[in-house]
């Protein structure tokens, strides 16, 4: 029996109404696009808070599946078109997080773990293809001013190149050895990182992340639009390929399921067809029953007996039923 909405409790009406304007939101066509931009947001969310996480690549594919089956979509065609509206939408969000990441993103002064290197740095940390970039490094020579220093190296890491020049010595002193490499930079995003050989050990210093050492960020170009160029690429192709390519995977298994259990099903109708008309076909037995009447001792002039469908008395020469139509052999 159905609870009288009059009498229900205010949370449970309010929960109704929430459920009676979703079923109504459900067959208008904003499922699709407020599907893609609640997939957006969710996927935002995942880059503010894991975005080292092994899931991210994974994770995006699904929740876009999950909301547009929650909102009603489950025609195949309707899922692929909502997955590259929500991917197109994925790609934008993630070129202009990174966008905004490497735009402002704050100096870091690397050095080694246990700062034998130290004041690794870049100055200017942004500009453009003309810039003059200088990288500059200090080395700690206080317990020994006579230490041995060999192979100061800066390694800096574009998008699409790896260079690793030599730095020349500028000052040597009893406290320090400072080095120094200016050049320009034709990447626009770039990571930096130092090495060197003091006294036969190898140091490298940059930046720490989880303990561990990374490329500093910069030297980055001042221009807008020339990082997000680079950016737009490479989150196109995650966007398309791999978070499109993992959910049309998924959507044409469903798609093969469907499409099995059609198949199953047909098969099945046509054996229960052929299996009627077999029967329908089959000659029936002629299972003549005497007549009532004949049994009685009633009727001794006119052999008759007994219908096999509708039971009705019929001459005992007649072909077919006076009462249904039900043929003799």
């Amino acid at each position: 029996m159905e609870p009288n909405p009059d009498y229900l409790p205010p949370t449970q009406k309010f929960i109704a109404f929430l459920k009676e304007q979703f079923e109504k939101f459900k067959k208008t066509p904003l499922t699709l696009p407020v599907g893609a931009a609640i997939t957006g947001l969710a996927f935002y969310a995942m880059l503010l808070y894991m975005l080292n996480s092994c899931l991210l690549p994974i994770l995006p594919p699904f929740i876009m599946l999950l909301v547009f089956w929650n909102f009603g979509i489950k025609r195949v065609k309707k899922l692929l078109l909502g997955g590259i509206i929500a991917c197109t939408i994925l790609m934008i969000i993630e070129t202009g997080f990174f966008v905004d990441v490497y735009s402002n993103y704050e100096p870091v002064v690397g050095h080694s773990e246990d700062y034998t290197l130290y004041n690794g740095m870049v100055d200017p940390l942004s500009g453009d293809a003309q810039t003059a970039f200088n990288f500059t490094l200090d080395i700690n020579v206080t317990k020994d001013p006579t230490v041995p220093i060999t192979n100061v190296t800066v390694m800096i890491i574009g998008l699409n190149d790896l260079r690793n020049e030599t730095m020349t010595l500028a000052l040597r002193d009893n406290e320090t050895a400072s080095y120094y490499y200016m050049t320009t930079i034709s990447e626009p995003i770039n990571q930096h990182a130092f090495w060197a050989n003091v006294n036969g050990t190898w140091y490298i210093a940059g930046d720490f992340i989880d303990g561990e050492e990374a490329g500093a960020m910069g030297p980055v170009y001042s221009s807008t639009w020339e990082i997000a160029k680079p950016l737009l690429y490479f989150s196109a192709l995650q966007a398309y390929v791999q978070f499109m390519g993992i959910y049309t995977m998924v959507v044409g298994m469903i798609w093969w399921t469907r499409r099995t259990r059609r198949m199953r099903e047909k098969q099945l109708n046509d054996w229960e067809t052929k299996r009627k008309d077999a029967v329908a076909k089959a000659p029936k037995e002629d299972t003549r029953v005497p007549s009532l009447a004949k049994a009685m001792g009633l009727e001794e002039e006119e052999d008759s007996f007994v219908c096999s469908e509708c039971g009705a008395d019929v001459p005992g020469d007649a072909k077919a039923c006076p009462q249904c139509g039900e043929k003799f052999d």
